[in-house]
């Protein structure tokens, strides 16, 4: 008898540890079905649509995140460089090119993990597109650097794995619409403090 009812805590236990950490797993990990990737860039359109997979609204519901709906626009998230290396605050990158479409973007940093931009309040950790100075050719290149650099700087906060979530608003990429010839900016590392 005594074995019967440790068998069956122990089963209990295990399904409950089990249980928690796979759900911790998706609502922390797993953003959703459908990714939309474009270079280093990867977002999730259907994130905020009725018809948005369980697991996202788990996320949503988990993080008290209000994904945007596909007629509001798009959130994009970055997380390694064009060579594939994890971003890092103790790195210099140069974030070079054009945005889509859209009324108006912001381009903030967080640490990987969580979706508070980081940083110092008398550093710059965000741009928008109506502050942003471009080349006479409509570009524009942002340098993300520990450093102060001139032109378009943006301050990553701390030394360590961040992410760069790109916001675009009103914008016809997050209704699926003409999605063969979206160019999203290129992340290029610089050089890495050693």
């Amino acid at each position: 008898m005594f074995r019967t009812v440790l068998t069956i805590l122990y089963v209990l236990a295990l399904a409950l540890g089990l249980g928690g950490a796979s759900a911790w797993y998706v609502t922390e990990r797993f953003a959703g079905f459908e990714p939309l990737r474009i270079g280093q860039w990867t977002g999730y359109p259907q994130a905020g649509a009725g018809r948005a997979d369980p697991y996202a609204r788990a996320r949503a519901a988990r993080t008290s995140d209000v994904p945007l709906g596909s007629a509001e626009g798009l959130v994009l998230t970055a997380t390694r460089d064009t060579d594939g290396a994890i971003l890092n605050g103790a790195c210099t990158y140069r974030i070079a090119g054009r945005a889509p479409a859209a009324r108006l973007w912001t381009l903030r940093m967080a640490r990987t993990g969580t979706g508070t931009v980081e940083g110092r309040p008398d550093l710059p950790s965000y741009l928008s597109s109506r502050g942003v100075l471009r080349e006479p050719d409509g570009s524009f290149r942002i340098m993300l650097a520990p450093e102060v650099r001139p032109g378009n700087w943006l301050h990553p906060g701390h030394d360590g794995p961040i992410r760069l979530i790109l916001t675009l608003y009103d914008t016809t990429v997050a209704a699926n619409v003409g999605l063969a010839d979206v160019t999203l900016p290129v992340i290029e590392k610089v050089e890495c403090r050693a």
